[in-house]
């Protein structure tokens, strides 16, 4: 059986001939571009957009790399569409925010890329699902003929980690993803629907952007941190385990690895996989501070009771007075409607909360900790 390849390419920082440079790299030691796509294939280049951030808070994917992607398939005359669904309600307005303030819509500049606008979704079959059996995602994904996906390497406070795999989720619309938080408040069960859906998306190819990364309470209320690296496989669990051990994670404490460890969709030993380009050893130097939820100790649980006492082993998002505007984008993103605006302050009840910190990823004030 061939082990899955992932490559690695060094890149210093965000130049975008420096980025183009480690992206045409990357691809090189895959056998090039066109192993991927040919003339006249129409792709959509799924983004890592989550929120309206600014490219230097390490939230979003980069423009830099977006723009080096669109690039090398426009060279290869592809169509392509560029977008995401970011987390929270689904408008016009909060999408058209994230795009510029993200750098999204400067990055097409010079291009003939077209910035994908839909809200709409479409229900797909996943008969090969372990946990779910259909799913709804954007209209784009039955449009086009491939997928390219650009995750950004960080940490996340529910699944420990979010790469090539969790990218995937974006491809659920709007507030439809609360519907899989509110049902599936157990981090394990939040995987395997991931694992799911990432298998029935099915990307052609997927380039990361670990040029900086970011650690500690992620998959935006933590600190950017340099890691210099571009990382591409067509091996969604291969590469997130690999850009795991290249800054340090121990990727069975990573819950959307460990979950993809006891589907055998990796088997947890690095040896496994194929690094070609770059090798780990390279970036020996670079350790990430883990997303960390509290559990108690001592504590083992069966699993399907877990499902219904998830919020008393975890932590929980607390408001923080000197940051919290009222602004309600937490309240608005909450799948259980638990938060509420009292004297321009997000007040929780704890009782129906489970957990999922969407009000922390979402909050633009990070006035949304984890403790």
């Amino acid at each position: 059986m061939n082990k899955p390849v992932v490559s690695i390419a060094k890149c210093k920082n965000y130049e975008p001939d420096e980025v183009a440079k480690a992206v045409k790299a990357s691809l090189a030691h895959l056998e090039g571009i066109s192993s991927f796509v040919k003339p006249g294939d129409k792709v959509f280049v799924k983004i890592n957009l989550l929120m309206a951030s600014k490219p230097d808070e390490a939230v979003t994917t980069h423009p830099s790399v977006i723009n080096a992607v669109v690039k090398i398939l426009e060279e290869a005359g592809c169509k392509v569409i560029v977008g995401d669904s970011p987390g929270g309600p689904a408008t016009r307005g909060r999408l058209e925010r994230a795009y510029r303030r993200s750098g999204i819509i400067g990055a097409l500049e010079g291009t003939n890329a077209e910035l994908y606008r839909g809200f709409d979704g479409i229900r797909m079959p996943c008969p090969d699902g372990k946990l779910i059996k259909s799913f709804e995602v954007l209209d784009i994904v039955p449009q086009v003929d491939k997928i390219i996906t650009l995750p950004k390497l960080k940490t996340h406070m529910l699944t420990g980690f979010t790469g090539a795999t969790k990218i995937c989720y974006g491809f659920v619309p709007g507030m439809v993803k609360a519907t899989y938080h509110s049902t599936l408040p157990d981090p394990e069960d939040f995987s395997d629907m991931l694992l799911d859906l990432t298998e029935l998306i099915n990307p052609t190819l997927t380039i990361m952007d670990g040029v900086v990364g970011m650690e500690g309470k992620g998959p935006s209320g933590g600190n950017p941190k340099h890691v210099g690296a571009i990382i591409a496989s067509t091996d969604n669990a291969a590469l997130d385990m690999t850009a795991a051990r290249l800054v340090n994670l121990e990727p069975k404490d990573l819950t959307i690895l460990r979950t993809a460890m006891k589907r055998k969709l990796v088997s947890g030993n690095q040896n496994d996989i194929e690094v070609v380009g770059d090798t780990l050893d390279n970036f020996s130097q670079i350790s990430f501070e883990p997303a960390i939820r509290k559990k108690k100790r001592g504590i083992r649980i069966p699993r399907p009771i877990r499902r219904f006492l998830v919020k008393r082993y975890m932590s929980q998002p607390v408001p923080l007075k000197a940051r919290c505007n009222g602004c309600g984008d937490c309240m608005r993103a909450c799948p259980r409607q638990c938060i509420q605006i009292i004297d321009k302050l997000a007040v929780m009840d704890y009782d129906k909360c489970i957990r999922c910190f969407c009000c922390h990823e979402l909050c633009p004030e990070r006035a949304i900790d984890i403790e």
